[in-house]
């Protein structure tokens, strides 16, 4: 009998204790689901709140990235604006000089123009373009003629001073061109000859005398032994040799008469 009350005062016990223990169980669970529950909502809404997020930094980047296009495109924009104004200062600054040259010309054209009604005897621009036409066949005319008579008068005097080589009658000293000037080609310092860059064209002649000067001092004499068209070759003049060889006749000395 005592056992059996024993047994149920146990049952009662385990009972008792089960039931506490379901209570406190049930207890904990209801937190735990609250808790849960909350946290699932902070979940959520941190979830939506990061995917809202990164939908909006995607945005951005794609905004940023589109406006950097933009700002490439305005960049090459303004540079090849900046360009074109350039050139269209070049060409502004062209026009400007091709307009000051034209305004000369046209003020030069009206002063001529006014010249024209100045031409005695009422003469038109054709008739005047015809008399200067004439007139250089005039000139041309006179200048062939001036220089066949150079040609004519050379010959008569190489002649002449022939003539007078021949009969002995050429003892006088010869007349050179006025200002005559040349310069020492070649120099033979054995024989004292040298060879100079003028000769008949220009008006030299066998027995003449020219000056040798080097940097605008008298160094020497010499005279012209022989003559060609261009060149003529002259012996140095004994009396006229300097002893110093420093001065003694060099090649780019100059000659004059």
């Amino acid at each position: 009998m005592l056992l059996r009350i024993s047994l149920i005062v146990a049952i009662l016990a385990g009972l008792a204790t089960g039931t506490l223990t379901f209570i406190k169980v049930q207890d904990i669970i209801v937190t735990t689901r609250a808790a849960r529950d909350e946290w699932n909502g902070k979940y959520h809404t941190e979830y939506t709140a990061h995917v809202a997020t990164k939908n909006t930094l995607k945005k951005t980047q794609t905004d940023l990235a589109t406006t950097k296009q933009n700002l490439a495109e305005t960049k090459t924009a303004l540079e090849a604006a900046n360009g074109k104004v350039e050139e269209l200062g070049k060409a502004n600054a062209e026009l400007s000089t091709t307009l000051e040259k034209t305004r000369g010309e046209r003020d030069t054209a009206q002063q001529e123009l006014e010249q024209w009604h100045l031409i005695p005897g009422g003469l038109k621009p054709g008739q005047i373009k015809d008399l200067i036409a004439e007139l250089e066949n005039t000139k041309k005319a006179r200048d062939a003629v001036v220089a066949e008579n150079k040609i004519i008068a050379a010959a008569r005097d190489e002649l002449q001073y022939r003539w007078d080589t021949i009969f002995g009658t050429n003892n006088g000293p010869v007349i050179l061109p006025t200002g005559l000037r040349g310069k020492v080609l070649v120099v033979d310092p054995k024989y004292d000859f040298v060879v100079l860059n003028i000769g008949r064209d220009q008006g030299a002649k066998e027995r003449g005398e020219m000056m040798v000067s080097r940097g605008g001092k008298l160094i020497g004499k010499v005279q012209i032994a022989s003559v060609q068209k261009d060149r003529c070759v002259a012996n140095i003049l004994p009396n006229w040799k300097p002893a110093d060889p420093r001065l003694q006749v060099m090649e780019e000395d100059e000659v004059l008469y």
